[in-house]
């Protein structure tokens, strides 16, 4: 999220200096709002993108000069697509700010894709910080998962120096096994940390006999989300977060949206 190559660069500073070149000036927007001049309606949107997504969710002012965002919907996900203001053309990629390395479409994509946090059950979590923190931000891991081990560490660290955030592990044997299920149920009976991280050390764990229904409701909530990948946070406003981000790129997502910790207990 944080580099961008040369390449890219200069793709973006084209894709500035084009719009700029014809949308703006002699009797065109240079005068006033873009949208005096352009306009581009939803059903238009749906001619031009055709078959290639499910739906047209709405159209607006793309972030980038002569273009419009459409926010689309295919197979359960939501993300934006670019059409320019000729509306001969249509761009499927990222749109990064120079300035910051921020990635605008990145960010949207979250938070077109945000789900209902209240119905995460929270019961049988591994809790790595304070419990009671206002920020909460749950995990979806797999106990073989060598990604989600390294975010653990990323989390103790989070956490060691802001104590207003908490990390709720929900354990997720996302590949189905038996195998990993019990060593999932294993790391909820024992209700620790430290047999999370076992886990994640291949370390044989004791067979969980709780009667825990915890690694169940985890998978329900996995299929309800269209969670496939671990890991995978769910940020206190709903946005969903996959990958194994580094420490000051999960603080920067959490600082963009409102504490909420509205999830269920």
């Amino acid at each position: 999220m944080k580099s961008i190559s040369s390449a890219l660069v200069a793709a973006l500073l084209c894709l500035v200096a084009v719009p700029a070149a014809h949308a703006f000036t002699g009797e065109g927007c240079s005068s006033g709002a873009c949208t005096d001049c352009h306009s581009l309606t939803r059903d238009e949107a749906v001619k031009i993108l055709g078959g290639n997504v499910d739906n047209v969710l709405s159209v607006g002012i793309s972030p980038v000069g002569g273009l419009w965002e459409v926010a689309v919907e295919k197979a359960g996900q939501r993300w934006p697509l670019y059409i320019d203001f000729s509306k001969e053309h249509m761009i499927a990629g990222q749109i990064i700010q120079v300035s910051t390395k921020k990635n605008l479409t990145g960010s949207r994509m979250f938070s077109m894709n945000r789900v209902d946090v209240s119905q995460i059950p929270l019961a049988g979590s591994i809790v790595v910080g304070k419990e009671d923190a206002k920020r909460r931000i749950v995990v979806f891991d797999d106990p073989n998962c060598p990604h989600c081990a390294k975010l653990h560490e990323t989390a103790k660290g989070i956490v060691a120096k802001n104590p207003d955030v908490v990390f709720l592990v929900r354990p997720f044997p996302r590949s189905g096994d038996r195998p990993t299920y019990e060593t999932a149920l294993s790391i909820v009976c024992a209700g620790t940390a430290q047999a999370l991280e076992d886990a994640f050390a291949g370390k044989p764990l004791p067979k969980g006999t709780c009667g825990s229904n915890a690694v169940d409701e985890t998978i329900r909530t996995a299929e309800r989300f269209n969670i496939r990948s671990t890991p995978t946070m769910i940020l206190p406003d709903g946005r969903v977060v996959p990958g194994a981000l580094e420490a000051d790129a999960i603080l920067s997502l959490l600082n963009e949206g409102p504490v909420d910790s509205s999830m269920k207990k």
